[in-house]
């Protein structure tokens, strides 16, 4: 088992688990391929128009990782992962969140998709 997250937690405290920011990349990067490849695929699906703007995607996207790394902090176990952090979040994350919103209304994103989203990477929590 690799331990991720090694160096920020005690076991059995998850309050004591700080934010990574290599996860909040790695969340970021994933999301952002993600919803151009969607809209790659999808000619109707117009993103700077979704959002007035690229810089508007970016900010939601920077918005997400930040409210699902500090809410893993608080809820994911840790110790029982396979895989490095950020890893898995690169690898996954953007296809498990566009699962559950489409990229047109990431604005809605809120703390109840981190659970859905974390049931989809099969996360154990807390």
């Amino acid at each position: 088992m690799v331990l991720a997250a090694a160096n920020r937690y005690d076991p059995g405290m998850p309050s004591s688990v700080t934010p990574d920011p290599a996860a909040h990349f790695a969340i970021a990067l994933s999301l952002w391929r993600e919803c151009h490849r969607q809209a790659a695929d999808d000619p109707a699906l117009n993103l700077g128009q979704a959002y007035l703007g690229i810089d508007s995607l970016m900010r939601e996207v920077m918005r997400i990782a930040h409210v699902f790394e500090t809410w893993a902090c608080a809820h994911v176990d840790f110790t029982q992962l396979d895989d490095v952090w950020p890893y898995l979040l690169d690898a996954r994350f953007g296809a498990e969140c566009l699962s559950v919103l489409r990229p047109e209304h990431l604005a809605d994103f809120d703390e109840h998709d981190c659970r859905r989203i974390a049931a989809r990477l099969r996360l154990t929590l807390w």
